[in-house]
């Protein structure tokens, strides 16, 4: 089996780095004047160069060429580093030894000088992964740490070290890569690979990877692994970016709150085998580029409205219907008879304060506002987002009964949604805040039954229920009547 490209063509000295020009000079600068630290910290998200640069700067240390260019590449311990066979260079995933027990065999190893080269080398990678216990063994080795030991710690959560940690090392920040960097570099691999490529594909394949360089060529691979080349359509293809013109008529039917348009061009997205997410990406890309070109308040609102439904889709797990309910409530859908019902600047909750309080209704409304928000908190945390949407842009006001709550839907297609999904929903509230909601529909066939007291209620209910018109009393396709005697 090949070699995969990212190993092929993994920098081997700091000139063959991509970016991070503040990292390479200050540790170039460092060795140069040898004022060395022992302790360095590489954080940055993932494929920046982080384990990379730890390699570059473990080969300048132990290089054996007596030049002034290091590493030199060709010697002994420069090639047996490149092979990860080199007897003072260690490392380590944290991720999968992160235990005590490893730790202690390091702070055990460190008091032995070198043997093939002059440093003894620790690279410790994704390190915020090590227990409280590991972390506490560290401690005394870098706070006293022997000579000729170097410790390089990567990680991508910086936030997760101890403090205690951080005291005592030299911490650099790798960026993620700009665009432009991504594309020389990857314009080196084909040229290398003899392949043909045009610009226009590695621009797709660089903004895809979010400026992560192992990312992008591993991207790159998969669009040669399917065509043999790196040209645009095949970029397109293999990465699953729709036309441009799929996003204008997406951007047009969002704007104008057209419901058909938005739901069929979904349905294309989910059945031509693409991703909602990146075509919420191109989406976004668009209209960025028109607030470039001719800045406007409607280019701002629709960016913020295709915004908030990237970060609701990120975390759903249903992402068809998650991005059809959130494109239809943040667009245009809902004005109707003249009247803008959009909710989306609604606030969430919103309780009629003047509707009827019967005397035995003793709940205030401030206890249940927090009751609802408490609720709807509940929702989110457990990334029901559908449900979560649905409810926080209904409006939501007490019911003449004390356990409940009735939930008016800001539109139709809301209450649809909502009707069929409210038993579970039900189930949830009444073990979270002992309540049950009712849909305004409803409301006139539960307010026929407040008359009766609960023993009588609870034998009616129980009669419907074996007679099976429950379900059609409650969505309002039977009518209650009750007459006194």
């Amino acid at each position: 089996m090949s070699e995969v490209l990212y190993r092929k063509y993994r920098p081997r000295n700091f000139n063959e780095l991509v970016g991070q020009d503040q990292v390479k000079e200050i540790l170039g600068k460092a060795i140069e004047k040898n004022k060395l630290s022992h302790a360095y910290i590489f954080s940055g998200s993932r494929g920046t160069g982080k384990t990379t640069s730890a390699r570059i700067l473990a080969k300048m240390l132990n290089c054996l060429s007596e030049g002034s260019e290091k590493p030199c590449g060709v010697c002994d311990s420069c090639k047996a580093i490149d092979s990860s066979s080199h007897m003072d260079v260690v490392e380590l995933d944290a991720a999968s030894y992160r235990g005590i027990d490893e730790i202690r065999k390091i702070r055990d190893a460190v008091s032995y000088r070198p043997v093939m080269g002059k440093f003894k080398v620790y690279i410790i990678d994704e390190f915020h992964m090590l227990t409280r216990e590991a972390f506490n063994a560290l401690l005394k080795t870098l706070e006293e740490p022997p000579d000729r030991v170097v410790f390089i710690l990567a990680t991508t959560n910086l936030e997760k070290v101890p403090e205690t940690i951080l005291s005592r090392c030299q911490i650099f920040y790798f960026k993620p890569l700009r665009e432009e960097d991504i594309v020389t570099y990857l314009e080196r691999i084909a040229r290398a690979e003899e392949l043909q490529y045009d610009e226009k594909a590695l621009r797709y394949i660089s903004k895809a990877a979010h400026g992560g360089m192992r990312d992008a060529v591993n991207l790159m691979e998969r669009v040669i692994s399917y065509s043999g080349n790196v040209k645009e359509e095949a970029a397109r293809t293999a990465l699953g970016i729709l036309p441009e013109e799929v996003i204008e008529e997406f951007l047009q039917a969002f704007s104008s709150g057209n419901p058909s348009s938005v739901l069929e061009i979904s349905e294309k997205i989910q059945s031509g085998g693409f991703t909602h997410e990146v075509f919420l990406e191109q989406a976004i890309d668009a209209v960025k580029e028109r607030l470039v070109e001719r800045p406007s308040d409607d280019c701002f609102r629709l960016l913020s409205a295709l915004w908030e439904t990237n970060k609701e889709l990120k975390y759903a797990e249903d992402k068809q219907t998650t991005f059809e309910v959130m494109v239809l409530l943040k667009g245009g859908f809902g004005k109707q008879n003249g009247e803008d019902t959009q909710k989306s600047e609604v606030s969430p909750i919103a309780v009629d304060e003047n509707s009827e309080k019967p005397e035995k209704l003793e709940v205030s409304v401030t206890e249940e506002s927090e009751e609802i928000s408490l609720f709807i908190e509940h929702l989110r945390m457990k990334d029901y987002i559908l449900w979560w949407t649905l409810i926080s842009l209904a409006e939501i006001r007490k019911g003449n009964r004390i356990e409940d709550l009735i939930i008016e839907p800001d539109s139709e297609f809301s209450s649809e949604l909502l009707k069929e999904r409210m038993e579970s929903i039900n189930k949830i509230a009444e073990d979270i805040i002992g309540k049950r909601f009712v849909l305004s529909d409803k409301a006139a066939g539960q307010e026929a039954l407040e008359s009766l007291d609960r023993d009588s209620r609870e034998y009616f209910e129980s009669v419907i229920t074996g007679l099976g018109l429950k379900s059609d009393i409650e969505n309002g396709r039977i009518k209650l009547e009750l007459e006194e005697e």
